[in-house]
């Protein structure tokens, strides 16, 4: 499987985070019903708890940024299939980024 590309929006601001972002989302859709079908809203939901818990704080403003840039990062990676089929996506597209 080839990993999708991301669309980084700021590489200053956010690539060093991204990886560890888009494991721990990986890894929260592994362990929620893997094998549920993927949609936009659990995408949206495990990002969302994944940059809350990498920042440790909810209320700050690279908080919210940090969403709305992961989420457009990861806008091109294929919803298609089950939970479990996205969260290895996102693995192979984390990847991608660390190197």
């Amino acid at each position: 499987m080839a990993a999708a590309q991301l669309a980084v929006a700021s590489s200053r601001t956010l690539a060093h985070r991204l990886p560890a972002i888009l494991t721990a989302a990986a890894g929260r859709l592994e362990q929620m019903t893997p094998q549920a079908a993927m949609s936009e809203h659990a995408r949206h939901l495990e990002i969302q708890l994944s940059v809350w818990d990498h920042h440790g704080v909810y209320n700050d403003v690279a908080v919210g940024r940090d969403i709305t840039a992961t989420l457009a990062a990861v806008r091109d990676v294929p919803l298609t299939g089950t939970r479990a089929a996205y969260a290895a996506r996102l693995r192979a597209a984390s990847t991608a980024v660390a190197r």
